[in-house]
């Protein structure tokens, strides 16, 4: 049998319920059956949560913190949980993992540490120069698979800041990752319109005219399967029977609350495009139950579950 991958668990922002779920996770004995499990950053904040060396190896980012208030983020939560995860992705970087799966982290507290990215995917593309990697948000268990045109950026914004090239590189990606997990040569892929009704003809609104429907055809013309603009909650039902294999989405919760409403907690966001595996859960970082011993691994599990799939493909 091949070894299992070995795959880092970075800590998220420790005021929230990353390292909650990670020790849960490590703990519910799932984990060690997919892959060989090792956790990163700050050791205090580790054990903190829970963590213990017979649960998994640990390689500390050292970086000299005393503690973390539970629920309340700030810059020194924005440095653990940055330097968590640089730290894995350079482990991976190096090959002495497969792999990462990352835990929740805080927007504002890495604007307060000074990082100078304002989130994963956007440290991905500038640090390790990848700019065609994208977020796909997923339900592997349900079989439901969404990949975002624009990430996270005020819904104001989208309109103007979607064009045809993005669009594009979103559903190339997405095509490329459903063939590589489930050896589809040409999934049928849908794209979800921006105004309702796809615009009804204009009426309201000009996107799907203008830029949605020429942007399907230069995607057909490359050999992708992608159908639409679809008005989007017809999209997802049209994904929920099996009709289409996945859908490119324009903006962030166009993919998440109907993913979310199907799923519930199973939820993960795999960043494709990038040298190595990396999966996240799709939540976020829950500080008002951090501490509680309320929160739910599932979205952790499934992303292990999914990293360790991706990682022997």
């Amino acid at each position: 049998m091949a070894e299992k991958p070995r795959l880092a668990f970075t800590s998220g922002d420790p005021a929230g319920i990353g390292p909650e779920i990670v020790v849960k996770a490590l703990r519910s004995g799932r984990i060690a059956r997919v892959c060989r499990p090792v956790v990163v950053g700050e050791k205090l904040l580790w054990r903190r949560a829970g963590w213990t060396p017979d649960l998994a190896p640990i390689v500390e980012t050292r970086l000299g913190l005393r503690s973390a208030r539970c629920g309340a983020t700030d810059k020194n939560t924005g440095r653990a949980s940055f330097a968590s995860l640089d730290t894995a992705a350079r482990l991976a970087g190096r090959k002495a993992v497969r792999g990462l799966v990352t835990a929740p982290i805080s927007k504002k507290a890495w604007k307060a540490a000074g990082v100078a990215y304002p989130d994963h995917t956007e440290y991905f593309r500038a640090v390790w120069r990848r700019p065609e990697a994208h977020m796909i948000l997923a339900s592997p268990r349900r079989n439901l698979w969404s990949i975002l045109a624009t990430r996270h950026i005020p819904l104001a914004e989208v309109p103007s800041r979607l064009d045809s090239a993005a669009i594009l590189s979103a559903a190339r990606a997405l095509s490329g990752a459903l063939t590589l997990l489930k050896n589809e040569k040409r999934p049928r892929l849908g794209l979800c319109a921006l105004n309702p009704h796809a615009g009804e003809d204009g009426i309201l609104g000009r996107e799907e005219k203008a830029l949605l429907a020429p942007a399907v055809k230069s995607a057909r013309r490359l050999g992708l399967d992608l159908r639409g603009p679809i008005p989007a909650d017809s999209a997802w039902r049209l994904h929920t029977k099996g009709i289409l294999e996945g859908l490119v989405t324009l903006y962030h919760d166009q993919a998440l609350i109907a993913l979310k409403a199907c799923a519930g907690l199973e939820i993960v966001n795999w960043t494709v495009g990038l040298p190595f595996v990396r999966v996240s859960p799709g939540h976020g970082t829950a500080l008002d139950i951090a501490g509680k011993n309320r929160a739910d691994p599932a979205g952790l599990l499934a992303a292990a579950e999914l990293a360790a799939t991706l990682c022997a493909s």
